[in-house]
């Protein structure tokens, strides 16, 4: 098996200059036990300027509310990572938890042609 020296050129052939553990100073698991790949988080306004460049990707993805397990995904981080990652942004204000669906829905007249169209089924 060939491997392929990096020469120093082309960073993105490097990869990461800084391992995936230092940005999360070598937590393994997040501080919140409630917080799971589905989550739904969503970005707050806050001040970003102090942010490392991964955090900012990990909010740049959270414009809508989206689970954790999709923000690693659609950024190709480990899993682990990604909850630690979360954990770390919504202690900081950074990102709010919950769910799109905890809005109360209102329009009842909306539920019963919902239901009704199931019936038809």
């Amino acid at each position: 098996m060939a491997f392929d020296a990096w020469d120093g050129e082309d960073e993105a052939a490097a990869g990461r200059f800084v391992p995936l553990y230092v940005l999360v100073n070598g937590r393994t698991s997040p501080r919140d036990s409630s917080l799971d790949l589905a989550t739904q988080v969503v970005a707050l306004p806050a001040d970003r300027r102090r942010l490392e460049p991964e955090y900012l990707d990990v909010l740049n993805q959270c414009g809508n509310w989206i689970s954790v397990a999709e923000i690693g995904a659609y950024l190709h981080l480990p899993l682990t990572i990604t909850k630690v990652m979360v954990d770390v942004l919504v202690e900081q204000g950074y990102l709010g938890v919950g769910a799109p669906a905890q809005q109360n829905i209102i329009d009842m007249r909306l539920l019963d042609s919902v239901l009704a169209g199931l019936e038809r089924l």
